[in-house]
């Protein structure tokens, strides 16, 4: 499908009918002599010393908090010496981003200005102040309060309008783009008091509906026509409004459960009648984990097993099956906390083998049982982070049901600040689909009934290859592998060296899959030899978290030839003749992504790789994982939206929107 551009009518609501609402109350007196409350438009961030490119590349931008697109016809941006003074024009959309440059459109590398200007700002001693088409101040700035000229990082908005102009509402921008530091018509890197505007454009309840969130930014401006990415979304809130609407049944395969929200839905629908099973990974106690991440998670698995009434054994129970044996958290303080009771007696004390020693405590959660009884160790993981809702939706993807993997810390939680580490999710409504997912869990599970059968409980290695592999939905090619045993790597391996023919970008967690590496440098250069190869024209980009960045055997030292500071005979590196435009992820936490896709934007056979599985051998022959393959140009283009926003975040170059649309 080409790139078309957006056509689709939006309403547009002048300043003066949306000021009316909002403002009526405000004003007393000289309405110009002060800047508004809550005004739909602010100033969000300033470029006041350039870019790396040249001082001269100024630019400033403009944000609307709004849901609705607001017309900037008749307003001015102007400082109060005079220059600039600019006449705004055009459209802000709701909840997007206005970006002015000045002189020419290269000031921003890359990222298309909204409006091109005049007049050069000041490195000190400046101010500037916005006005609407009524003439009414609603933003001043009145000092650079924040920004570096010799680093170029913006000065970045932090707080609402209405908090007043002070130096605590800005502060320097901390991620890395092509001119500097700074988030150009992307979110902020400081994060808002205010919270986070979320932009939710496309959610389908229709039956064969494959809808997909990010929690991070993208660049709607690379969407096709009607189909902008459903970016910084709250995920927990996302999943909780399905949860929801469970009338029956609701399965859940959870790597880590510590979101509260998501367990009080779960409770609720629990004690409403809908079945609710989960099968859930048991971790070996870290002692570095100086929150006890692991007790938490088993605080809320116990929150489930007894219900809302606190009582084990009754009908608001969800049942919980685990890969290895779980004990009760006995931490007074944290019980009292999560509102368990201060005793656990109603779980008996027992002595059970795990692995190859012994452990003793209140059993809380049952486990796969081997022949003669007892537990295999913790070690490995069940690693998925899916939910099969009435049988009909299911919901999956990268992101743990964690804060971390959401928010990042409980003040940002409170906040409603989405800087967890960077996922996505994929929700489909189809029976068939939700069909292989459910015998997937039972599987684990060791039952269809509401109970578990921990001897006929199957995990990890144990498990068989016994689910079709293709679906589809409503029209849509959707393909999905369990690891391990159903190949998931070697699949997104032949679709590289098979299927793709024009260009394959990835962003990953943990990548040390030497044969998909292979089958990359081949496309890239055409030889699958050491330090051998010539260009061929196929378009390559990928992103790493850091974290892994320099280890001995992540591809990323394949692909930039660098030298690791250690080496293996286990994976020897095969250095790629030319480096390839890969960047380590410049996230706030993770870049946790298992994605890749492949031929967006092509008349090709556009598909998306996500899921669970990072390209490893953990991933593929070790833990529990599901993998999907969507063969569907829109999908591809919301995944390049997002991915688009987080490659340059890390000083990647993504085409201008005129290059992208040829």
């Amino acid at each position: 499908m080409p790139f078309n551009k957006r056509s689709t009518l939006k309403k547009v609501f002048s300043i003066g009918a949306l000021s009316t609402v909002l403002f009526s109350t405000l004003f007393t007196g000289n309405e110009s002599a002060k800047a508004v409350t809550n005004s739909p438009v602010a100033i969000n961030e300033v470029a006041w010393m350039g870019t790396t490119g040249s001082y001269n590349n100024e630019w400033m931008e403009l944000k609307n908090s709004t849901s609705q697109d607001v017309s900037l016809t008749g307003w001015k941006l102007k400082a109060k010496d005079g220059t600039p003074a600019i006449n705004l024009s055009g459209t802000i959309k709701g909840g997007s981003y206005f970006l002015l440059e000045r002189s020419t459109d290269d000031a921003v590398v890359g990222v298309k200005a909204d409006q091109i200007y005049t007049g050069a700002l000041g490195n000190s001693a400046e101010a500037l102040e916005l006005y609407d088409a009524n003439g009414s101040l609603v933003d001043t700035v009145s000092s650079w309060y924040a920004g570096d000229n010799n680093t170029k990082a913006t000065m970045e908005r932090v707080s609402a309008v209405d908090s007043g102009d002070v130096s605590t509402n800005w502060k320097t921008a901390t991620a890395a783009y092509d001119g500097g530091y700074g988030t150009p018509k992307q979110a902020n890197s400081t994060g808002t008091t205010q919270g986070t505007v979320h932009h939710l454009n496309h959610v389908s309840n229709a039956d064969g509906a494959i809808n997909v969130y990010f929690n991070k930014t993208a660049l709607p401006q690379f969407a096709y026509d009607g189909n902008e990415a459903n970016w910084s979304i709250n995920l927990e809130d996302q999943l909780v409004n399905r949860i929801s609407q469970a009338t029956s049944s609701i399965d859940v395969a959870t790597y880590e459960l510590n979101l509260p929200k998501i367990v009080n839905t779960l409770m609720d629908k629990a004690s409403q009648g809908v079945q609710v099973r989960v099968v859930a990974d048991a971790k070996d106690v870290d002692p570095n984990d100086t929150e006890n991440r692991y007790g938490i998670h088993r605080l809320n698995l116990e929150k489930l097993i007894r219900g809302k009434d606190l009582v084990v054994g009754t009908a608001d129970d969800a049942h919980v099956l685990g890969d290895s044996a779980m004990f009760v958290e006995e931490d007074a303080t944290l019980r009292a906390k999560y509102g368990l009771p201060a005793t656990f007696d109603d779980f008996p004390v027992q002595t059970v083998k795990i692995g190859s020693g012994n452990q003793t405590g209140h059993l809380l959660v049952d486990a796969e049982r081997k022949a003669d009884g007892t537990y295999y160790s913790p070690g490995d993981q069940m690693h998925n982070k899916f939910m099969i809702i009435d049988g009909k939706w299911v919901w999956t993807g990268t992101w743990n049901f964690t804060e971390t993997g959401t928010y990042g810390t409980d003040e940002d939680m409170n906040q409603d600040l989405l800087n967890g580490n960077q996922n996505q999710t994929v929700e489909i409504n189809s029976v068939d689909l939700a069909s292989i997912y459910k015998t997937e869990f039972q599987e684990m599970y060791g039952s269809s009934a509401a109970a578990p059968n921990p001897t006929n409980a199957k995990f990890h290695s144990r498990k068989t290859d016994n689910t079709a592999h293709q679906v589809n939905v409503n029209g849509t090619l959707v393909e999905v592998y369990f690891s391990p045993g159903d190949g998931a790597l070697n699949r997104i391996t032949n679709a590289v060296k098979n299927e793709a023919q024009h260009r394959a970008y990835f962003e990953i967690f943990a990548f040390s899959d030497q044969t998909l590496v292979n089958e990359l440098k081949y496309k890239w250069e055409g030889s699958y030899n050491d330090m051998e190869g010539t260009r061929t024209g196929f378009d390559m980009k990928g992103l790493f978290d850091p974290s892994f960045w320099n280890q001995w055997w992540s591809a990323s030292v394949d692909m930039t030839q660098r030298t690791a500071s250690q080496t293996s005979v286990d994976n020897p590196n095969t250095r790629w003749n030319t480096p390839a435009p890969v960047y380590a992820g410049k996230e706030s936490r993770k870049l946790h992504a298992k994605t890749m896709i492949i031929d967006p934007n092509t008349s090709s056979d556009p598909m998306v790789v996500v899921g669970s599985t990072n390209w490893s051998s953990n991933g593929d022959a070790t833990n529990d994982e599901n993998m999907l393959l969507i063969h569907s140009d829109k999908i591809a283009n919301q995944f390049l939206q997002e991915f688009y926003a987080r490659y340059q975040v890390a000083g990647g170059q993504v085409p201008s929107q005129e290059a992208f649309i040829q």
